[in-house]
């Protein structure tokens, strides 16, 4: 028998520094892992190694209801009045629409996955079973960074709500310590959300269901008080900005949907996630969507879009035609929204946290699931721990826009997936791929180029250009329609394929064409950060796990036998008639760092890789 992993090799994925310092040793070869595309039994074998699962709770009215706690929250109280002002005027309820559209193309494409592959971790097993470790690694670090700096913001502005709801400045709960504005009550926030999801997933989405429940409502007399107060006349002018200024609002108030994909990473806890993930998904971008319209609309007709306060739109709107009491309405929905957008926040990177501690590129410790509770406490601690200083002390303006793009990188970077996972054959040589791989790279290109003629050009040049770029588009969607087989069809499918994740690699590259420059100078540096942790721990880490899960299983087969032999290297190496065919599991990839799986009548099986 091998002897059981030492607790140090539990927290820190070595058993000794000799351990890891071999493994360094061993860096060149091993950054050959950045390409590895993990089979999809091996995500299995990682959470089955992991020990206890998490807790199967959930159905698609939990998800839909979690989904549009984390949606609607604070913001649109307040953006859709910035929107309105400077950018769209009252066509501002169109602006809603293009960004639900848009939102609604992501979701479809994060509904198939969710789907096929029923993991906690959301965005980063999709990436990790198609594209490979390295892109995954700095998709998941972007939605952990995403998540933590999300949930710090909107707590801190949960005292500024409460107080106005109680009739105090919004200043009232906070104090001015040196050059910093401590706000205890949002770290109050956050660890009131981590308690309760720490003991259960399922009493957390019942609260979430109750005060998403009680916001809904909040909102449906905010809309009737507004519509009793509303003068169509002040829909006219209705475009005051062009039609260039219904796509400037789109791309603003667009980051009022962002949280749909939060609910993907619920996928490992929901009883019967074929019919329960889409409909969750897809129902709650849908509902939101029509919330956000009717919220607009009712918004620009109680006043003129000129005349509205961009720092507090409905409130101030209310007092405009004499509702007053509106703002203690507007207030309380916030308050609540603020709650669940909390709660769902620190939910959904926890179980992010989980799927790396389980595949080992981060600490392993963070990928253990309470035996007792059947949920993952020691990545909701982990989440918490991260955002507490944050809330506290910071207001954090300056990281907004990096959030935002690192958020558009990954629905683009899913979309783009879901292409590669549909009609790249799994281990088969770069040639046999050439067609995808080759129409892959000019859509992306296209989409980028018609981005960056939208930020940059007018007139004559921003006309043709725009025409150029989406039409090339257009054509290599039709190419790879035509041209490519599916490899992959499940059994669960996002319509119009290609066509749906082509435009929604391109319509979120041109939401990304709307942040400042700074954004992605700071998105770079993060990059570059996680780079260096990627090549200095998680591969050695990784590697490491899968040889030691290898070890145990030589040992029980030398004891007890294999149950049925694997296939062997060579047979793995060429292609078997069900890697072509069209198949359930998706693209498998390459195999650079050497771990093959075969089967055993007592589940996944690991077999020797080949040595580095």
């Amino acid at each position: 028998m091998v002897a059981p992993p030492s607790r140090r090799y539990d927290w820190s994925g070595f058993a000794c520094t000799k351990d890891y310092l071999q493994s360094l040793a061993r860096t060149p070869k091993l950054l050959s892992r950045a390409g590895y595309v993990r089979h999809p039994e091996t995500q299995m074998a990682d959470k089955a190694a992991s020990g206890t699962e998490l807790t199967k709770c959930l159905n698609w009215f939990h998800v839909m209801m979690l989904g549009t706690g984390m949606i609607v929250g604070a913001g649109v109280f307040v953006s859709t009045g910035v929107a309105a002002q400077e950018q769209a005027g009252p066509a501002i309820v169109i602006s809603f629409i293009v960004a639900g559209i848009s939102a609604l193309l992501s979701s479809l494409c994060y509904s198939e996955f969710a789907t096929q592959y029923p993991l906690a971790g959301g965005a980063y097993n999709y990436i990790s079973l198609t594209m490979g470790e390295l892109a995954a690694w700095l998709i998941v670090t972007t939605l952990v960074l995403e998540y933590v700096l999300a949930n710090a913001a909107v707590a801190r502005s949960f005292s500024a709500y409460f107080a106005a709801l109680i009739g105090k400045e919004p200043g009232f709960f906070t104090f001015a310590y040196l050059d910093y504005t401590v706000d205890f009550m949002a770290a109050g926030v956050i660890v009131l959300c981590c308690l309760l999801l720490s003991f259960s997933t399922a009493g957390g989405s019942w609260f979430n269901i109750v005060v998403t429940g009680s916001q809904l409502l909040v909102i449906l007399i905010i809309l009737i008080a507004g519509f009793v107060k509303a003068n169509p006349a002040n829909l006219s002018p209705f475009l005051p900005y062009g039609v260039k200024g219904i796509f400037n609002g789109a791309s603003f108030v667009f980051f009022s949907f962002i949280g749909f994909d939060c609910v993907s990473t619920l996928a490992e806890e929901v009883k019967n996630p074929a019919v329960d993930m889409p409909v969750g998904i897809v129902g709650c971008i849908t509902f939101v969507g029509i919330i956000y319209t009717l919220m607009s609309l009712c918004l620009v007709m109680m006043v003129p879009y000129d005349q509205l306060d961009p720092a507090a739109s409905f409130a101030t709107a209310f007092t405009q035609v004499g509702l007053p009491w509106g703002q203690y309405l507007v207030a309380l929905g916030a308050t609540l929204g603020i709650i669940t957008g909390v709660l769902v926040g620190v939910m959904g990177v926890a179980r992010i946290v989980t799927s790396m501690g389980r595949t080992h590129l981060f600490f392993p410790v963070f990928g253990r699931v309470s035996k007792r509770f059947g949920t993952p406490i020691w990545a909701t601690l982990f989440v918490t721990v991260a955002a507490l200083p944050l809330c506290i002390l910071t207001d954090l303006p300056d990281l907004i826009d990096m959030v935002s793009a690192g958020t558009l990188l990954v629905f683009g970077v899913v979309a783009l997936a879901l292409i590669w996972k549909r009609t790249v054959r799994p281990k088969h040589p770069f040639a046999d791929n050439a067609k995808p791989f080759v129409l892959m790279a000019v859509l992306t290109g296209c989409c980028i180029a018609f981005a960056c003629i939208y930020a940059l050009c007018e007139g004559v040049a921003f006309i043709a250009g725009m025409a150029v770029t989406a039409g090339l588009a257009i054509l290599c969607c039709i190419a790879i329609h035509v041209l490519c087989p599916q490899y992959d069809r499940p059994s669960y499918r996002a319509p119009f394929f290609p066509y749906l994740p082509g435009a929604s690699l391109l319509l979120n590259s041109f939401l990304m064409a709307s942040l400042p420059a700074n954004a992605y100078w700071q998105l770079a540096i993060f990059f570059a950060v996680v780079l260096v942790f990627y090549v200095l721990y998680s591969i050695h880490a990784a590697q490491n796990f899968e040889e030691t899960c290898l070890a145990g299983q030589k040992a029980v087969d030398l004891e007890d036998g294999p149950a049925v032999r694997g296939p062997s290297l060579e047979d793995l190496a060429q292609p078997s008639p069900s890697d072509v065919a069209m198949h359930s599991l998706g693209p498998l990839g390459g195999d650079p760092a050497g771990l093959r799986l075969g089967r055993t009548s007592g589940g996944v099986t690991r077999l020797p890789p080949p040595t580095l």
